[in-house]
């Protein structure tokens, strides 16, 4: 399902995906090449864009890993 032309970004949203993110991919119009959501499943859950073509991949390779890091939703299997 993800089939990002960025390598990095391509193993950013694998990252995402590996830590319960839901990867949304947007119609051929959409400016983004896809949304990625958290495990929370409501309306107040975090979101992160997938730009097709940043200006600076690296940079938004690591702006998606760190969302993800730090959502406040994101379950640790320790704590439960």
């Amino acid at each position: 399902m993800n089939e990002h032309p960025n390598k990095h970004i391509r193993e950013a949203v694998n990252y995402a995906l590996e830590h319960g993110w839901r990867l949304r991919k947007a119609g051929p119009r959409a400016h983004v090449w896809g949304v990625l959501l958290c495990p929370h499943d409501a309306r107040d859950g975090c979101r992160q864009q997938v730009f097709s073509t940043p200006r600076v991949p690296e940079n938004h390779a690591a702006r998606i890993r760190r969302v993800v890091d730090h959502c406040p939703h994101q379950f640790d299997d320790e704590e439960e």
